[in-house]
């Protein structure tokens, strides 16, 4: 009977301290869970702000071209017509003649 009661005590023990397993297990899997919560709002912070990132580069690439272009077409001007820089000095010489007609004096 006393090897029967202690075998019983081990299991008795062993069943304990798979209960005790399962509940710390159960306390970290929360935590891990928690944690892995806050990693996806972080994320998902991160991906929105590289998202604006994004946007607000392509605004800047977009005006770097435009500002290419016109320069590449200004440079074309003056090159090819040999009255180009005659005539971009009239075209700034009669801006500034409407422009100063505009502004109060």
């Amino acid at each position: 009977m006393a090897d029967s009661d202690i075998a019983i005590e081990v299991l008795k023990s062993i069943r304990g301290e798979l209960r005790d397993f399962r509940s710390e297990q159960t306390e970290t899997s929360r935590r891990l869970e928690q944690r892995l919560e806050i990693l996806d709002e972080r994320l998902e912070l991160t991906s929105q702000r590289l998202d604006i990132g994004n946007q607000r580069l392509d605004v800047i690439e977009s005006t770097l071209l435009t500002l290419a272009r016109r320069q590449r077409a200004m440079a074309k001007l003056v090159r090819t017509s040999p009255q180009g820089v005659a005539e971009i000095t009239a075209r700034v010489t009669d801006l500034e003649t409407r422009v100063g007609k505009l502004e109060p004096r």
